[in-house]
């Protein structure tokens, strides 16, 4: 099923006074938000594009990112990945705002251009050259905005238990978009409160939602770690794939995993923001699934599927 999506920039939102126009000029910055009433102590910075935001009209998003928790089965600690996802597609006309430093910057203005927003990124100054590298690395990807594709179509209601599912429907990979009403197009409705969905315990409907959509009909899987977040755009026989580790808010880089999409596609071009030149591994093109491997991610990584035209009628 498609759904309408635009790539947007992150913007930096910058508060304070314009002496740090030389250290935004050397880390590569050219657009800038600033807050009311300050634009005429940017006007002689012909470098630089200014905007003005009130981030007090804005919606503020908490820092992404990972937590880990005491896993009472096992006495492991378990992570628990805290994503803004559901946050942008519930109200995906508003205005967001984030207030990151450090290892969360990179993360932040990736989470915010995968899920279509240009969310104002609020930062210290060690933040600016992480801020500025992620942005030009999103600049620097070929086009291929597409809609967003999912699996399931969710109907909130605006409750706190929709939020809860939502979060654990974005943090688990079990595709969504928000409907107002049943879609025969795709593969699955939920309405909590429905003979179907009538728990009030949020674990409980996120396992019944996935035992109803069926492992084998998602549209993409993810083996081998639980701090990727994934976000699926494109059309059929051309897909853009976008890959979040969330434990890079913590400097905690994810290992090889393995990633199943439905679908047979020939062709996978990765490009990693912090691994230039690296590629996917063990490709196997499939009848009913593609499946790779990404040897690794750091923060965020994006992989681009095709499939030959000649054989979109066949495969």
């Amino acid at each position: 099923m498609l759904f309408p999506f635009a790539a947007l920039l992150p913007i930096l939102f910058w508060p304070g006074a314009n002496t740090i126009a030389p250290v935004l000029h050397q880390a590569g910055i050219s657009e800038i938000a600033v807050p009311p009433g300050k634009t005429d102590a940017w006007k002689n910075e012909n470098r630089l594009k200014v905007d003005i935001v009130d981030v007090d009209k804005t919606l503020k998003l908490p820092p992404p990112g990972v937590d880990y928790h005491i896993n009472e089965a096992s006495a492991s600690r378990a992570p628990w990945v805290n994503s803004n996802g559901w946050r942008f597609m519930r109200q995906p006309n508003a205005r967001f705002s984030y207030d990151v430093k450090e290892n969360a910057v990179a993360l932040a203005t990736a989470e915010a251009f995968s899920f279509g927003s240009g969310a104002v990124i609020q930062t210290n100054e060690p933040g600016l050259a992480p801020l500025a590298e992620m942005l030009n690395f999103l600049s620097s990807l070929p086009s291929r905005e597409g809609p967003t594709l999912a699996d399931v179509g969710f109907i909130d209601h605006g409750s706190a238990l929709d939020a809860e599912v939502m979060n654990l429907l974005v943090r688990e990979n079990l595709l969504f978009i928000i409907v107002r009403a049943p879609n025969p197009d795709l593969k699955l409705t939920v309405e909590l409160g429905s003979n179907e969905y009538s728990s009030k315990n949020p674990d409980v409907i996120e396992h019944q939602i996935r035992a109803n959509l069926e492992d084998d009909r998602r549209l993409i899987r993810i083996y081998g770690t639980s701090l990727v977040v994934a976000h699926v755009t494109g059309e059929p026989g051309k897909l853009r794939l976008h890959f979040l580790n969330y434990g890079a808010a913590r400097a905690t880089e994810v290992g090889a995993f393995r990633v199943r999409v439905l679908g047979w596609y020939d062709k996978a071009q990765l490009r990693s923001f912090d691994r230039p030149g690296v590629e996917v591994a063990d490709f196997s093109p499939g009848h009913e699934a593609t499946e790779f491997t990404i040897p690794g991610l750091k923060t965020y990584a994006i992989v681009d599927l095709t499939r030959a035209q000649s054989d979109s009628a066949t495969h």
